[in-house]
């Protein structure tokens, strides 16, 4: 009882939180060329203080000179660019921690493309309970993501890190049991080979924890959880292209 209840307060204060940059869209592709370097040539702007990469988006697409821009989710500093970046020029620097993101043609909407990934993803700040979320992916030509393999697995924990808050983010996991045996599966029924389990989970709270999510713990940040799917959460859906 004590988990549910703080989810349902973490909830609330999440939501608070994420007010302002729930309203952003940020049709932005990730360019790993260029991760843990910085160019600051023809910046637009240095900001500090910038909470989450959606607010920094938020910022570029508001300024019609914007192309691009840098982000450092730990320093929380936005760099916009007038230009898009190719190569590394004589203003770069590496510096770690910094990710360059450039206006995707490849992503319909406010979807973000991951070019290591090749799919487009969206992060939902808002909370649904898990067949809603699956309806609201739905709706956009999308589903709930799936993670194949450990690469795509640290590509969504750190676009999670860099979105700012969010409530315990429900992925396409799903629970059947079969006598009296559970098996975690994807909603394409592919079973994964394995599972970073956050510590102490699966742990199926009440006995009605069927549905995946995501969940920081103990400073480990955006491992498998097992929720209840009645829950709202926040949620990231994904497309192929």
């Amino acid at each position: 009882m004590a988990k549910v209840q703080i989810k349902r307060i973490y909830d609330l204060v999440m939501i608070i939180s994420y007010v302002s940059a729930s309203d952003v869209s940020n049709k932005w592709m990730l360019d790993h060329d260029f991760e843990n370097n910085l160019d600051t040539s023809d910046l637009l702007w240095d900001t500090d203080g910038i909470s989450s990469l959606l607010v920094c988006g938020g910022l570029c697409n508001s300024n019609p000179s914007c192309r691009s821009f840098f982000y450092h989710s730990s320093l929380k500093k936005c760099l916009g660019s007038q230009s898009y970046k190719r190569g590394l020029p004589s203003g770069q620097s590496v510096q770690q921690g910094w990710k360059y993101y450039t206006k995707s043609q490849q992503c319909d909407g406010d979807y973000i493309f991951n070019k290591t990934m090749g799919l487009c993803f969206k992060i939902h700040p808002e909370t649904k309970p898990y067949l809603e979320a699956m309806d609201a992916c739905e709706a956009e030509g999308a589903k709930l993501i799936i993670i194949r393999n450990d690469m795509e697995y640290e590509q969504v924990r750190n676009a999670l890190k860099d979105a700012g808050p969010l409530t315990y983010p429900l992925n396409g996991l799903r629970k059947t049991v079969s006598n009296g045996i559970a098996t975690w599966k994807w909603w394409n029924g592919q079973i994964p080979p394995s599972l970073d389990w956050a510590p102490f989970q699966p742990d199926n709270l009440l006995w009605n924890e069927y549905c995946g999510n995501f969940i920081s713990v103990l400073g480990f940040p955006y491992q498998f959880d097992d929720v209840d799917c009645d829950l709202p959460n926040s949620f990231v859906c994904q497309k192929n292209i």
